[in-house]
């Protein structure tokens, strides 16, 4: 197992799974940066013999825990979504640059992406974190399935299919999992990109 921090969230990936921490990778701190403005996902997975499921995963965590009111309308306006699908675009100009560098650490992901780009398969999760009160404020039987079809809708010009998953909803075939750290729950240090 791979574990890495994120704010108050400790994300573990199985045994198999290749993983970067993209936004905080040697390339992305010392290359993309000085482009103005770029921004990145928080991960990449390249997942082997993935079957149905998509060979490379972009995750971008929110976790919004004891923010939720501050960030409501951000929610669902679907600033939120814009802000992810912006994140995925400048990922995806990264690692093409990465290839043209050819850049060691991010050569699995650019393989995959790039060596057979028609049969590519990109899966984006949103890892929304909040607490479980609350559903008042964004309901997940309702802007749940909104804010999907907002990201989706976005992805489309880059053929990704996009999910919105939280500690609670994430599936285990996956092969990961994040989980907030022991004595965070109130959200003090939620982090917002």
């Amino acid at each position: 197992m791979t574990a890495f921090v994120e704010g108050e969230i400790t994300f573990t990936f199985a045994q198999g799974l290749t993983v970067c921490k993209y936004d905080d990778s040697k390339f992305y701190r010392g290359t993309m940066l000085r482009v103005e403005g770029t921004k990145g996902v928080d991960f990449l997975v390249v997942r082997p013999g993935s079957g149905n499921m998509s060979n490379t995963v972009f995750i971008e965590v929110k976790d919004l825990t004891g923010h939720e009111s501050r960030n409501r309308q951000r929610l669902l306006s679907g600033r939120l979504v814009s802000e992810v699908v912006q994140k995925v675009r400048d990922t995806l100009s990264g690692l093409y640059a990465a290839q043209r560098w050819d850049i060691q650490e991010l050569r699995p992901f650019v393989r995959a992406l790039f060596h057979n780009p028609a049969s590519a398969r990109i899966l984006v999760i949103l890892f929304l974190e909040e607490r479980k009160s609350s559903s008042l404020l964004f309901p997940y039987k309702r802007r749940l399935a909104d804010q999907v079809q907002l990201l989706n809708s976005k992805l489309r010009p880059f053929r990704a299919e996009g999910r919105i998953y939280n500690s609670r909803t994430l599936p285990s075939s996956l092969g990961w999992k994040g989980v907030r750290r022991a004595g965070q729950t109130d959200g003090a240090f939620a982090k917002r990109k």
